[in-house]
């Protein structure tokens, strides 16, 4: 049996400092979670972008040279791009073009699998497009009617397509945000239900592969599929996890990823807000990654933004089994070491979960 010939792709990061590899590294990682193979980088220094092509006219024409060398199909830029310039991109390279925001959303298109999960990665869809549209009046130009009427006909033609393009994908994200907010007025009458039975609420969130659905088996035996991928798992997970004075609700979510695109914490505002409703947070943490602590902060800063917070934390260092020597970890009051995969520290973690609920009155979710 032969190994199905992957796509290829070309990585992309213009910087005016920093370390370019270590960003092209999380980079590649979500092109291959994505099915593509990548087939070379390229890094430019420039303090700041060209207004037309992101690049510089020399490095353009090295890229195309390199897309044709490689035979790639798609040439993905860790920056954010603007509408025109990912335009411009593609009718010049002849390939399709893509930041790193637009890779995040396609990844997400992949794994989402509930309806609100896929409404959220619509929204997320339209408003990319909608700049996209704004950018491309010179090709929609092309589109307009012909005949006798010349090129100033064409023109009109296209000016008058794209505001018919634009004021469709406006309505469309119009029409998902009131559907997004219904299923959220709907998820908040089951918390109520949830707060009125009092029964207590447990959440794990943690940066992208962290192990969280991993350790949300190992507790409960939740069967949630695992994928040594970023954003393996995406809609939301809820199961009951038994404790030594009774049973919790467990919930797992999408992990987060430093520099999110942008509006995915409004696109996904309703599926979040779950977590600041909990009574207390696992903050899964990668122990065997040596950017853990980095990871760490963007994690507390996302909490930070939906107003998560104040919560109670149980940081959960992850992985413990394959820890370095001289490890480099996030520093926290409550901490637990676990193995998910070996299930190593499970009792201890479950036994300060029971602590500190037991410090818990709920007040968590009341307030906010």
């Amino acid at each position: 049996m032969t190994d199905v010939k992957k796509e290829g792709a070309i990585l992309v990061n213009v910087s005016d400092g920093g370390d370019p590899e270590k960003a092209l590294g999380e980079l590649e990682a979500l092109t291959c979670t994505l099915g593509y193979e990548v087939r070379a980088y390229m890094t430019q220094r420039r303090a700041h972008p060209d207004k037309s092509y992101f690049i510089g006219s020399g490095k353009l024409d090295e890229l195309k040279s390199v897309v044709e060398a490689t035979d790639s199909c798609v040439v993905i830029f860790e920056n954010e791009v603007s509408g025109t310039q990912l335009n411009n991109l593609e009718k010049y390279l002849g390939v399709t073009v893509m930041d790193r925001s637009t890779l995040i959303i396609e990844i997400f298109a992949r794994h989402a699998t509930t309806n609100e999960g896929k409404l959220q990665v619509e929204l997320m869809r339209k408003k990319k497009l909608l700049p996209r549209v704004l950018g491309q009046g010179t090709v929609l130009s092309r589109q307009g009617g012909g005949g006798a009427g010349g090129g100033g006909a064409r023109r009109g033609g296209g000016e008058q397509q794209q505001e018919i393009d634009k004021r469709a994908i406006r309505q469309e994200i119009r029409s998902l945000e009131r559907r997004l907010k219904k299923l959220s007025s709907e998820r908040a009458v089951r918390r109520e239900r949830r707060i009125k039975n009092a029964v207590k609420v447990v959440s794990l969130v943690g940066y992208t592969n962290a192990g969280k659905s991993s350790l949300m088996n190992a507790l409960t035996n939740a069967g949630v599929g695992v994928e040594d991928k970023l954003f393996a798992t995406l809609d939301p997970v809820v199961r009951r996890m038994r404790l030594a004075g009774g049973e919790v609700l467990l919930v797992d979510t999408v992990g987060f990823i430093s520099n999110l695109p942008h509006g995915f914490v409004e696109a996904f505002r309703s599926t979040l807000e779950e977590t600041k409703f909990s009574d207390l947070l696992l903050h899964v943490v990668d122990s065997s990654d040596p950017d853990s602590a980095e990871q760490y902060e963007v994690v507390n800063e996302v909490l930070k933004e939906i107003g998560a917070d104040e919560i109670p934390v149980i940081t959960v260092l992850n992985k413990c089994d394959r820890l370095p020597d001289d490890p480099v970890v996030p520093a926290s009051v409550n901490v637990v070491r676990t193995s998910a995969t070996l299930k190593l520290g499970l009792d201890d973690l479950k036994d300060m979960i029971s602590r500190m609920l037991g410090s818990c009155d709920g007040s968590s979710r009341h307030k906010k």
